[in-house]
């Protein structure tokens, strides 16, 4: 269910210049930090390690950005999923608490200065990310998360039912708007980033699948079908992919697979009706709304299936109808020309993981679903953990054992079949 064709070309690939595949590891090597998984918490894991002074390996399983990283939708958000600041400090307490909050606010400003950092062309677009609400009881929350990002600092406004009808040619009763943030093309930001990271001195060995970790003196050695490399500090940055590198591992998250569409490009006219100044727009719905302009004024969007079953058809038709209804000057169903999908991973409190698997050996990731910005920042910060420059104490998130999800094998399915159930909920809204 959760494979992925990452072969065949998809919008974000097909619109990017691509770089040279790196070689795929070959015979044994030695290194400071080793880096497992080519995604954006890898790489920034990676480039925080490199920044700090040490050596740095990465091995990718297939190719650079060939997972989730590459294959969403390109949000770039500087925001919880689904949480309040107040509710991240009641979970986590006033400290770590407001330091998480901290690095969720910067984000978004995060990945998009390592875009001008390294020259990063990623159709980056930064204009703001807003969240509209479609009833009584999320305008209330979004009035919430507006007010406690506020007073935070976070560069935020409010927007009232004309203001967020207007901005995004469809109507909503309010809502709220990030400033820092805005839509990537997520594909051209990872080869962007693995490009940047060689010229920094860091080596990735693409198509290099890791197999097997064993315990040696000093450190760990992990095998590919080719080779192998030996570090004192390995990162696992496996995220929705992670398989039985580790036991017990892919019990604490849940794989979920979802799909992108797009439109052609739409003219100028249209274009002054729906989302206007070119923000990106996630809504609060169960089945979510999601949508914004790529480098070439296609209206980029998607959703998930409960089944999966001559999905591209269906896919593009669920998302033609669903534009349809919610911006009138379509004024019918738009076609979808393009269509993808991909596998994110989830955990039902929706908070990301720091786990020390064994000394020298630590796992982090898991967003369910915003990952785009945070990862980048996260992922800086795991490196530098990993380099020796950050203690535990000093880590954004709590470092932990794992986290088993509970009934896992339930939990896949229902994540992935409640779908229907959710655009239940939605009725009528």
């Amino acid at each position: 269910m959760f494979e992925v064709d990452w072969k065949t070309p998809h919008l974000w690939r097909k619109t990017a210049d691509l770089r040279q595949t790196a070689p795929a590891l070959q015979g044994d090597l030695k290194t400071d930090v080793l880096v497992v998984g080519g995604g954006f918490t890898g790489m920034a894991a990676a480039l925080g390690a490199r920044d700090s002074g040490v050596d740095v390996i990465v091995l990718e399983g297939n190719e650079i950005g060939s997972a989730a990283s590459g294959r969403n939708n390109g949000l770039v958000i500087s925001h919880h999923s689904k949480a309040s600041p107040s509710e991240f400090e009641a979970a986590y307490g006033k400290t770590v608490g407001t330091r998480y909050n901290r690095m969720v606010a910067d984000a978004a400003g995060v990945a998009f200065g390592l875009m001008q950092r390294f020259n990063i062309d990623a159709h980056q677009v930064q204009e703001g990310w807003i969240q509209p609400a479609h009833t009584e009881a999320t305008l209330a929350r979004t009035r919430q998360f507006y007010e406690e990002w506020k007073a935070f600092g976070a560069n935020v406004s409010s927007l009232d039912r004309d203001e967020a009808t207007a901005r995004i040619g469809s109507p909503y009763l309010g809502g709220w708007m990030v400033h820092n943030s805005g839509h990537i093309n997520p594909f051209a930001m990872t080869i962007g980033l693995a490009a940047a990271l060689e010229r920094e001195g860091a080596t990735i060995h693409e198509n290099s699948r890791a197999t097997r970790i064993e315990k040696v003196e000093g450190g760990w050695r992990v095998f590919t079908a080719s080779g192998s490399v030996t570090a004192p500090e390995v990162v696992l940055a496996t995220n929705a992919l992670t398989g039985d590198i580790w036991p017990g591992l892919k019990k604490t998250l849940v794989p979920l697979k979802v799909f992108q569409a797009a439109t052609n490009p739409l003219p100028e006219d249209m274009r002054a009706k729906i989302l206007i100044g070119n923000p990106a727009v996630s809504d609060m719905r169960n089945d979510i709304r999601y949508f914004h302009y790529d480098r070439d004024n296609r209206l980029v969007s998607g959703g998930t299936h409960t089944f999966w079953f001559g999905e591209a058809d269906r896919g593009r038709t669920k998302v033609s109808r669903m534009l349809g209804k919610a911006f009138p000057a379509f004024g019918g169903e738009p076609e979808m020309v393009e269509y993808w999908h991909g596998t994110f991973a989830v955990v039902p409190d929706r908070r990301p993981r720091l786990y020390r698997l064994a000394p020298g050996l630590v796992f982090g990731g898991v967003y369910s679903g915003r990952g785009v910005a945070l990862s980048m920042s996260l992922g800086q910060e795991i490196g530098r953990w990993a380099a020796g420059r950050r203690t535990d104490e000093q880590m954004s998130l709590p470092v932990t054992n794992m986290k088993p999800v509970p009934f896992h094998p339930i939990a896949v399915q229902v994540a992935n079949r409640m779908h229907a159930w959710n655009r239940f909920q939605d009725k009528g809204s």
